[in-house]
């Protein structure tokens, strides 16, 4: 029997009162000859978990908190024995955190703070350093954003909904949907503290929400929650310039209300990229031309459910997971990257109460 594992992290419910968003993290095994997935293990530790990062090795688990009021938190897992080992917390200085992403020598984490709560505390980017055991260190780099958008009832403050680092480790990008901002920072890849390089603002309503490089070439594509768009930034990554080139529809499918783009994945060769539609609930396939780096619609498929929430590539690009929020399931589909084009189907689904995100373990 061949099987694949993924964490998935879900039960964050916004359908409940606030008091009884807890959440758990589980271990699922997917057997990929009869189409059926068992859950291994689960952990509580993490409350209200809204997003996953592995470190390097994959020998740590780090779970971003969406916590509704009060600090935001990060926190450390592992895996033994197919069990999870409890690791440490810790304060992001901000509220709402809802987004990780680790830098390229898996030494620093970076947490991006929602601000949900007006009593939150003023960090948007926090920035932490992995100790050799995988728990979190004392928080070393931050930054605060400022301003708002024209959506009042979306951009009253600033609202940083991700983080992403280039390929060459030099630049942390920060989608800010509040502020209709991608801030770039410099990072010190010696002590983890992170300088403002640049500030690109965004047509007014864009809200931009997450964002992904080009793994080889000098681009950098973004998902307009508000104005349903795919953005493409060129960006020199020595000197931090950057420009809007292109912004096209996130989906050609018209749903009945707003569409609301949300997670974006690029395939590892860089030919491909890839966003979720909630509204659509289509998930987008665009292909990206070499020379001018600007994408092209290609396909689009349904994403299995309602809600798509997060997508995920496993290490090899052959199976794309896809956490459908409101249907309650996370869609595993197959993905050809010789043709870039996804299987009709899901091959397989995990049922399970409002997932957020996953990420797989092998």
């Amino acid at each position: 029997m061949t099987e694949m594992k993924v964490v998935v992290c879900a039960g964050t419910n916004s359908r409940v009162e606030v008091g009884k968003r807890q959440g758990w993290v589980a271990l699922y095994g997917l057997d990929l000859a009869s189409g059926k997935a068992r859950e291994i293990t689960r952990s509580k530790f993490a409350p209200s978990p809204s997003f996953l990062a592995w470190s390097a090795g994959k020998s740590s688990l780090y779970i971003a908190s969406e916590i509704a009021s009060g600090d935001g938190r990060v926190t450390s897992l592992s895996l033994s024995d197919h069990a999870f080992i409890e690791g440490n917390h810790a304060a992001t200085g901000g509220n709402g955190a809802v987004h990780l992403c680790l830098d390229r020598q898996g030494k620093f984490l970076f947490a991006a703070n929602y601000q949900s709560d007006d009593t939150s505390g003023p960090v948007s980017v926090a920035v932490f350093p992995l100790k050799p055991d995988g728990s979190l260190g004392t928080m070393v780099g931050s930054a605060r954003h400022q301003g708002h958008g024209p959506d009042h009832s979306r951009q009253s403050r600033p609202h940083c909904h991700s983080v992403m680092i280039s390929p060459d480790n030099r630049i942390v990008a920060a989608a800010d949907l509040g502020t209709d901002s991608l801030y770039l920072y410099h990072l010190n890849a010696t002590n983890g503290t992170i300088a403002l390089a640049q500030q690109i603002k965004l047509p007014p309503g864009t809200g931009p929400r997450h964002s992904v490089f080009h793994p080889s070439l000098p681009f950098l594509y973004l998902t307009g929650e508000l104005n349903s768009s795919l953005v493409t930034i060129t960006i020199d990554t020595v000197s931090a310039e950057a420009h809007v080139i292109d912004s096209t529809n996130a989906t050609a499918t018209g749903p009945e209300g707003r569409n609301y783009p949300s997670g974006i994945a690029m395939t590892p060769d860089g030919h491909y990229v890839l966003v979720a539609n909630r509204g659509a609930d289509m998930i987008s396939v665009f292909w990206i031309d070499p020379e001018s780096g600007r994408p092209t619609l290609r396909s689009e498929v349904a994403c299995g459910g309602r809600f798509p929430r997060a997508i995920r590539f496993d290490p090899s690009a052959r199976y794309l997971a896809v956490a459908n929020q409101k249907s309650d399931d996370i869609s595993i589909f197959g993905w050809d990257f010789t043709k870039g084009v996804l299987s009709g189907k899901p091959l397989i689904k995990i049922d399970l109460q409002t997932p957020l995100d996953m990420i797989f373990a092998d």
